[in-house]
């Protein structure tokens, strides 16, 4: 038994026993956005215990705010259910800005809901986050020893306390101990420190007990998946199998799709991070997603998959996969015959110009203030300063112009229901992310939450046959398919104003938080006549 988590349980517990006998590597949530008529920018720091507190920063545009107000609000319990705002306090010298916490006590999908008020009127903004338990908190060590000492303290103050009171405390005022008395005082301290001992024993394996259930229930673990490739028609497809041993099976069945697609799928080569696909596999049963590959090259490559569940809360699932060289006589290539929106690049290897493949269309990898051209002709600028370093934990707006041929700025188009989509990848795959303009949220979650909210009486859920759901889910997706380019993005939009700064005239922003000092490489996906272009970035963070 360990000494020190039994100091620490007689310490906590000292009081009881004399009186009478509980988004990979990117946990920061941003919205950029609005709130009513104003101009939002909000950064909420989820903790990685529940319970814990959620640290939330909001800056408004605009001096006439009157208040901010912050408050948890949980999908099972709904609007109703949920606990009364708290003020968040407006930050000295930062003219807008508020900071404020709250309390997050149950594990699940969740968000924050904020309300400004102010001479504009009100507004609100829902921001879905994961409320999930990823850390179990260690006790330092040299605060350990402190506790362990008081400990020993303790028990040595209860054993004499025990042994005297069934010797000493029976004499008469004046009368000195005895033998009699001295044995007494010896089996009534060894008493006491046996009674100590077993207290101890017992409160180590209720406190293992509880340690041990935060564990399997309240500690998030991750989803895993197996990855394989097989070859069918000259084609090379990825099976992507989720571990049944590592989800409650009968929840995949409940997975709604995001942006129109059931999956979202990254593949980028591992080490040199030069090659990058964007696939969105179709569903061959609960577990089992498939999609034929684009001429990637051959080599080991980092598997990132985004799915959303049916509450709003996204799950990103990690492997490796090992692709081979496709063998095709004559052209070289392999026909594309996956989902239609499904792209890829090929460019330069991380930090160096060169690129090591041949055989396929490279693309330039930019850099911050550089312009850099696109597969169509048309070009693109990282709006940052060059040559200047990014500091982890701090907001940016990762502004991206396209410019067309002639060197005007380029009309973008809906991709997804979006103005356009990044993912950003740390060089050593510990920190990856796909970002949206108007946050590192799915819009889809947030939805999801919007409607949960709306409904007053806030009655749970109803479950349909897994198998029903599934099939229903399917056949949404059929009908999407079956629209133009045109109606699926209008559909996809769900009648919502885009409220992201900067995506008209040929420019789209991205708020981010870099979560810590390393090489990172960004890619970026826009539509312009009809066709998607990729363009990647690499960015030094300190």
């Amino acid at each position: 038994m360990n000494f020190k988590k039994i100091a620490v349980f007689l310490l906590l517990n000292i009081g009881f026993i004399v009186h009478t006998n509980a988004h990979i590597g990117s946990a920061g949530i941003v919205q950029e956005g609005k709130a009513g008529n104003y101009q939002i920018q909000v950064y909420v720091e989820p903790p990685d215990v529940i319970p814990g507190v959620a640290k939330v920063s909001v800056l408004v545009d605009g001096t006439d705010i009157e208040s901010v107000k912050l408050s948890p609000i949980y999908y099972w319990a709904g609007d109703e259910g949920s606990p009364r705002e708290d003020e968040a306090l407006s930050v000295a010298g930062e003219s807008g800005k508020f900071q404020g916490s709250i309390w997050l006590m149950e594990s699940g999908a969740a968000s924050v809901k904020i309300i400004i008020n102010g001479k504009r009127g009100k507004g609100e903004t829902l921001i879905p986050i994961a409320a999930l338990a990823t850390a179990k908190r260690d006790l330092p060590e040299s605060l350990g020893w402190i506790l362990a000492g008081l400990a020993l303290l303790l028990v040595g103050i209860m054993t004499t306390i025990i042994g005297a009171s069934t010797s000493d405390s029976l004499l008469k005022p004046g009368v000195e101990g005895d033998k009699k008395s001295k044995r007494r005082r010896t089996i009534g301290s060894t008493i006491g420190l046996s009674f100590c001992g077993l207290l101890l024993f017992i409160g180590n394996n209720w406190w293992g007990s509880i340690s041990k259930n935060y564990r399997e229930r309240y500690m998030f673990r991750p989803y895993k998946a197996t990855s394989s490739i097989k070859i069918e028609n000259a084609q090379r497809v990825l099976n992507f199998k989720i571990d049944s041993n590592s989800v409650e099976g009968r929840w995949t069945s409940y997975v709604i799709p995001d942006h129109g697609k059931l999956m979202h799928m990254f593949l980028v080569r591992q080490g040199t991070l030069d090659a990058f696909a964007h696939l969105h596999p179709s569903r061959k049963d609960t577990l089992t997603f498939e999609a034929p590959l684009p001429n990637l090259p051959a080599g080991k490559y980092l598997v990132y998959a985004d799915i959303l569940r049916f509450h709003g809360l996204q799950y990103t699932i990690a492997d490796t996969v090992e692709i081979p060289a496709l063998k095709i006589a004559q052209e070289g290539f392999q026909k594309q015959t996956g989902d239609s929106d499904d792209t890829f690049v090929v460019t330069n290897p991380i930090n160096t110009k060169a690129s090591t493949v041949q055989d396929v269309g490279i693309s330039i990898c930019g850099s911050p203030g550089v312009k850099t051209p696109l597969q169509d002709g048309s070009s693109i600028i990282w709006e940052e300063k060059p040559n200047q370093a990014l500091k982890a934990g701090e907001v940016y707006n990762l502004k991206f112009s396209v410019m067309s041929p002639d060197g005007k700025p380029a009309e973008l188009q809906t991709y997804l229901g979006m103005m356009g989509h990044a993912a950003v990848l740390k060089e050593d795959g510990s920190v990856y992310i796909h970002l949206h303009p108007n946050g590192t949220f799915s819009t889809t979650s947030q939805q999801v939450m919007e409607k949960r909210v709306s409904e007053s009486t806030n009655p749970s859920p109803k479950f349909v046959n897994a198998k029903q759901f599934r099939d229903s889910i399917d056949n949404v997706l059929f009908q999407l398919q079956s629209l133009t380019e045109e109606e699926r993005d209008k559909r996809l939009m769900g009648g919502m104003v885009h409220e992201s700064k900067g995506h008209h005239g040929g420019s789209v922003t991205f708020p981010y938080v870099f979560p810590s000092a390393g090489n990172y490489r960004i890619w970026l996906q826009v539509r312009r006549n009809g066709k998607i272009l990729t363009g990647a970035f690499d960015a030094k963070v300190i």
